[in-house]
């Protein structure tokens, strides 16, 4: 391997934790804001949910019968597994270019804010946890995408003609 395939690859494994990071912290600060205005305003919990109206019943039924009562935690922790992959995907994108970093937070956001208000009896106040959270995430973002780039590369330095020193 050579040394610019190792600094890219470290790039690329910068970009994914910064991406986990802000999806991470997006999560918690919209599931924080969800717990002070409504439970049922949750992201996940909203994401959850319309996955389970749009599954067909012999998938439904399976999951039933494969995890019983816990089938709902594995829903959760599954939605879990793909954002974090997501947020990811997401981070070494942004370290590429940020726009394209917080394009897909935007889609991030987009699929929190469809599930939290097409829910039955949802007001425009369950939009609010997403909201923060997704502007939390682009705030995070930019800060570690930012953190994690690699120091640019020392360029030689000129030596003074006839000296051993290098100039000031």
């Amino acid at each position: 391997m050579t040394i610019d395939n190792l600094r890219s690859a470290r790039v690329l494994v910068r970009g994914a934790i910064a991406g986990i990071l802000a999806g991470g912290l997006a999560l918690g600060v919209a599931q924080l804001v969800a717990g002070l205005i409504s439970s049922d305003s949750s992201p996940v919990v909203a994401v959850g949910q319309l996955s389970i109206d749009f599954t067909p019943p012999p998938v439904k039924n399976f999951a039933i019968k494969a995890f019983g009562s816990h089938d709902k935690t594995v829903l959760v922790g599954g939605i879990l597994v793909v954002l974090a992959i997501f947020a990811a995907v997401v981070g070494v994108l942004a370290m590429r270019r940020l726009a394209y970093g917080f394009t897909g937070l935007g889609l991030f956001a987009v699929v929190g804010l469809i599930a939290s208000v097409t829910r039955p009896g949802a007001t425009a106040g369950d939009a609010l946890p997403t909201l923060v959270g997704a502007v939390a995430a682009v705030l995070a973002l930019r800060r570690l995408v930012l953190a994690a780039q690699p120091p640019p590369a020392l360029a030689p330095r000129s030596r003074a003609a006839g000296s051993g020193t290098a100039q000031a």
